[in-house]
This record gives structure tokens, C-alpha cells and sequence, in this order.
């Protein structure tokens, strides 16, 4: 079964491979009743920005930021539009966060940037290297980039002019600031360091800071969390310093929207989708999930689509609270990296899995290589070689009744990218009201940070 959200993506559900998989009529009649809900939780979000258990929810105004003034204000798109026109003065970016403001502007990085990017000569790129820092507490990370930045510094004839990009929605999140901490006066001494900060619009850290020193600020919205945050400032201010088209990515995601709104599941993708998934989980025993995209720069958007699912979905009680552990294990992989390392397991390990692949009609460089297959020897795009892969990969599953999705990409693009963010925020949301769930609250990580909290006060008073 396929499904076509214009010319930005179709997606395809594997149960029609494998007999024993097949979505009959009496799972579909069960579940009628949780679709609805699903069908009425999103139709009251999209139209009361409100959540399961009235928290604030705006996700669905993502594809409409650049037109509304609800996420983005007019000052904002000025100093936007100032960010475009200087990207090409700037020397290096440091983009700093953790979670959802790392995963979204890694996965957009690697899309339209790539890993040899920052060895480019400038001359050529005339736009900044980029790194990373802040998402994880590694003191030996860290101290490596600050030496390969003093000694950049040190042998360029210029003034190096580095923007540190710092994001973090409470201002106080420990592992980013941590880094900005480390970062900012060592840099400063030898450098032109220009500070942005996103972080919350009116409360915090970051932004009483921000306002004393008069850096360039902008919002994390109310109503978006982290891991719905690539497609507001968080990504489209990083867009901005690194060149690539926002307006595009916005574009891509309403696109996706107008596409994904009807009640019928046969109609509306995200939520046939979502249903596929959910009948997995609660029907079949599903309880991983393997996100395996083909091709190197798709790799983080695996990263991305983990950490979406795993917060949204992963929950102990169902809304009327009682216990049911609903949600799927996460594993990022990559094919065809991966086929040569995980899929012995999935193809005759335990049973229990949905293997979700995503895939690139058309790549934007060719190149023919040698292939001999037995006696047979010719030419053969290695592209092809990789969508001969994943062909395979899905047809062997099925063969022992082994489940996957499939969603295609005809290109890498802003637009399509933009589109597949939204298409999986969607599929979470509708997937949440399927499984009665609140998909838009995360108290398990709160857990872990009370404790981590009270350590380090601990160590810092001597106790």
C-alpha cells in the first residue's frame, strides 16, 4: 500500500509483503474507535493549540512561522533577513545545544553541508566551517576544538570572526552552558566572538544575559519543544548562518500539512502511518524500532526521528493513568553501512522489531563503477547498487515475516526535508492519540536531572 504526500515523499507500509502481516479488516474495525481519538486530538490541536491534558501545543503552526507572528515576531525576521546577508562574512559557526538543539540542526548539516564541509577552502564555500559542541559533557571533545579554533586563530591572517550559536530553551540546560562557559573566554581573547542566543523569550539565564550584553537574541516559542524545535529558530536560524534555504524547508513542511488533515486513514499518510505502527506495537509484539536511512546524509536524521519517537511515545500510563509501558526501542542504523553489522539480528533474531527505511530516488551525483556478479561483469551506478540493497533488505524481511516501512525521498532537498520532519511530528501526534497517550510531555528525563543535580551541588559545596 503507497501513499504520495504530493512530490515531497510517499511512503509504503511492508505488512503487504508477509501474509501473516496483513492489516485485515478486524484489526482496522478494533481499532476504530482509538483512531478517532487520534483523528480528534490532532483536529484540537491544530485548532486549540492544546495538548491531552491541556498544555500548550503548537507544533502544527511550524509550516505557517514565516506568515504568523505567533512563533516568529517581525523583529525577528528582520534580524533573519540581517543573518542571511552576513553568513558570508562570518568564518566560523559553533552551534550549541543538546537534544532537540543538537539532532535537528546535526541532521540539516549533514544533509546540505556534509563531513568534509570545514575542509573546504574557504575561498570556494564562502560560508563558515561549522561544529558542534555542547551536546554531550566530553571534556576531551571540547578541549580538541578549542585548540584546532586558537590555532585557526593563530596562523589566519585576519581576525577570525566566529558566531557561537548558543541554544537552550531554559538557559540553564548544564551541557551546552557548559560548553559556552568553556568556549566563550578562550575564543574571545584571540577572536572576534559574536554571541546569538535561543533560548526562552522571557524568562532565564541565557536571556537576562543576552539583554546585559545586547547579543542578538531569538525565541524557542512557547508550545514547541525540543524535539519539535528544527523547524523554528533553532533550525531556521542555523539555516540562516549556514546557507540554506529556510524558506524552502517551511515550504516543504506546509505542503506536507495541507496533505496530512483528513479524518480517513486510507486518505491522510501521517495517520495511516502512525496506524501501522501502533497495530504493530499492540498486535504483533513489536517493541523496537529500527530507523535505517540509505545514504550518508540522512545518517542524523535517524538520530533525529530516536529521540522524537522515544520522548513522545515511550510512557509509562496511558491518559487515564493507568500502567502500560507503551512505546518502541529506538536504533538509529544506516544502510548499507549497517546491513553488514545488524542485519543478521533482524533477519533471525527475535521477531519483535519494525524496520523503518527511508530512501533517495535521486541522488545528485552519479558514478558508475565496476560490478561483477559471478560470470557477469559491468558497469553499475553505485546508487543503484544501494537501492538494490535496500530492495533486497526489505524483500528478505518479508520472507520470514518481518515487518518494515518504507518511506521515499525523490531528492535531498530543503523542501523534501522540511516535509519529513513534519510528516514524523505528525505520525507521532496521531500515533500518541492512538495509544492514549500524552506524546508531548517527557517526565522521565526529569528524573534522571533531579538526581545528576543534587550530585553536583553536592560536589561544588564539598559534600
Amino acid at each position: 500500500m503507497n501513499w504520495r504526500i504530493s512530490d515531497l515523499l510517499s511512503a509504503d507500509c511492508g505488512y503487504m509483503y508477509g501474509e501473516n502481516w496483513n492489516l485485515q479488516d478486524q484489526d482496522i474495525q478494533k481499532a476504530m474507535p482509538a483512531i478517532r481519538q487520534a483523528v480528534n486530538d490532532v483536529e484540537t490541536i491544530r485548532r486549540d493549540g492544546k495538548g491531552p491534558t491541556g498544555e500548550l501545543v503548537l507544533f502544527p503552526h511550524l509550516p505557517y512561522i514565516l506568515s504568523e507572528d505567533l512563533l516568529m515576531d517581525e523583529k525577528e525576521r528582520q534580524q533573519l533577513a540581517k543573518l542571511e546577508a552576513s553568513a558570508t562574512s562570518i568564518d566560523v559557526v559553533v552551534s550549541i545545544g543538546i537534544g532537540g538543539s543538537y539532532l535537528g540542526n546535526k541532521a540539516l548539516f549533514d544533509a546540505f553541508c556534509g563531513p568534509y564541509w570545514n575542509m573546504g577552502l574557504a575561498s570556494e564555500r564562502q560560508l563558515p566551517q561549522v561544529f558542534f559542541a555542547g551536546q554531550n559533557a566530553d571534556p576531551e571533545s571540547l578541549s580538541a576544538l578549542i585548540r584546532y579554533l586558537e590555532g585557526k586563530a593563530k596562523t589566519t591572517e585576519k581576525q577570525l570572526n566566529i558566531v557561537l550559536l548558543v541554544i537552550s530553551k531554559s538557559g540553564s540546560t548544564i551541557e551546552p552552558m557548559s560548553a559556552f562557559y568553556a568556549l566563550y573566554p578562550r575564543l574571545s581573547a584571540i577572536c572576534h566572538v559574536e554571541v546569538i542566543t535561543i533560548t526562552d523569550k522571557q524568562h532565564g539565564l541565557l536571556l537576562s544575559q543576552s539583554q546585559e550584553k545586547h547579543w542578538m537574541h531569538f525565541s524557542v516559542p512557547e508550545g514547541i519543544g525540543g524535539r519539535f524545535s528544527v523547524l523554528s529558530q533553532v533550525g531556521i536560524v542555523f539555516c540562516a548562518l549556514c546557507g540554506i534555504d529556510y524558506q524552502e524547508m517551511i515550504q516543504g513542511a506546509k505542503e506536507c500539512d495541507q496533505v496530512c488533515q483528513g479524518k480517513d486513514w486510507k486518505e491522510n499518510p501521517a495517520l495511516a502511518l502512525a496506524l501501522f505502527r501502533y497495530l504493530a506495537t499492540v498486535s504483533r509484539g513489536v517493541t523496537a524500532e529500527v530507523v535505517m536511512p540509505y545514504g550518508d546524509r540522512l545518517n542524523s536524521f535517524g538520530r533525529w526521528y530516536a529521540q522524537l519517537m522515544a520522548e513522545s511515545l515511550g510512557k509509562a500510563k496511558n491518559r487515564q493513568g493507568e500502567t502500560i509501558h507503551y512505546g518502541r526501542t529506538l536504533v538509529p542504523s544506516l544502510g548499507t553501512t549497517d546491513m553488514h553489522s545488524m542485519t543478521q539480528e533482524h533477519q533471525e533474531g527475535k521477531n519483535n522489531k519494525l524496520i523503518q527505511f527511508i530512501t533517495v530516488q535521486n541522488m545528485d551525483t552519479s558514478m558508475p563503477v565496476h560490478c561483477q556478479e559471478g560470470n557477469i561483469t559491468g558497469t553499475v551506478d553505485i546508487g543503484r547498487i544501494m537501492k538494490t540493497a535496500q530492495r533486497a533488505n526489505a524483500e528478505a524481511l518479508a520472507s520470514e515475516q518481518r515487518m518494515s516501512c518504507h518511506i521515499a525521498l525523490p531528492a535531498v532537498t530543503p523542501r523534501t526535508m522540511g516535509g519529513l520532519f513534519y510528516f514524523f511530528m505528525l505520525t507521532v501526534a496521531y500515533e500518541g492519540g492512538l495509544a492514549g497517550i500524552n506524546a508531548f510531555d517527557q517526565p522521565g528525563v526529569e528524573t534522571y536531572k533531579k538526581i545528576m543535580h543534587s550530585y553536583l551541588k553536592g560536589y561544588m559545596s564539598g559534600k
